[in-house]
């Protein structure tokens, strides 16, 4: 019996891997956002740069626009670690999430840098939870693009990222 292995436990193994996982997503450091906040200058900073590109800009072009606003506006915090999910990434089989979670760490990056320099934001869980279902929005457009076979697989994982980030970050 010492050696067997009971039907419960790979099911198991499988939930504390996505526990673990979901756990190191929690821990993501923010520590380029804010070494990259303090090169903000307050004078030339415009908030509704960040607006137009987290809920202005069409995802398709999120990329150019977002290197077009770099060029223009040095301040812009552009770093982005893509889906910072363990074990999953930005992309599978069903999936590629990479741009939304590009413009999410956008969002992320420049709101709280904003309100660390008291620069009319105020990060706080009303202006997290808007970002937040625009990812959503965005997870969801991208799903709708995939072929029929892999779209249910898609929206499932939609559903993980999303509860990910409400479920880790903060405030």
């Amino acid at each position: 019996m010492a050696g067997e292995t009971r039907h419960c436990e790979v099911p198991m193994r499988r939930l504390a891997s996505f526990t673990v996982a979901i756990t190191v997503l929690t821990c993501v450091s923010a520590s380029p956002v804010i070494a990259a906040s303090s090169r903000l200058d307050r004078n030339i900073v415009d908030r509704s740069i960040v607006d137009r590109l987290v809920f202005a800009t069409p995802l398709h072009q999120f990329r150019t626009e977002r290197s077009r606003a770099k060029r223009t506006h040095r301040w812009l915090i552009t770093t982005t670690d893509g889906c910072s999910a363990p074990f999953v990434g930005s992309s599978g089989r069903s999936f590629n999430f990479r741009v939304a979670c590009e413009r999410h760490d956008l969002a992320y990056a420049n709101y709280s840098a904003l309100a660390r320099l008291s620069l009319d934001v105020e990060w706080n869980s009303a202006l997290r939870a808007s970002v937040d279902d625009q990812f959503q929005r965005d997870l969801q457009e991208l799903c709708a693009k995939r072929r029929h076979s892999e779209r249910l697989r898609c929206d499932a994982w939609s559903v993980v990222f999303f509860h990910a980030v409400r479920i880790s970050a903060g405030p």
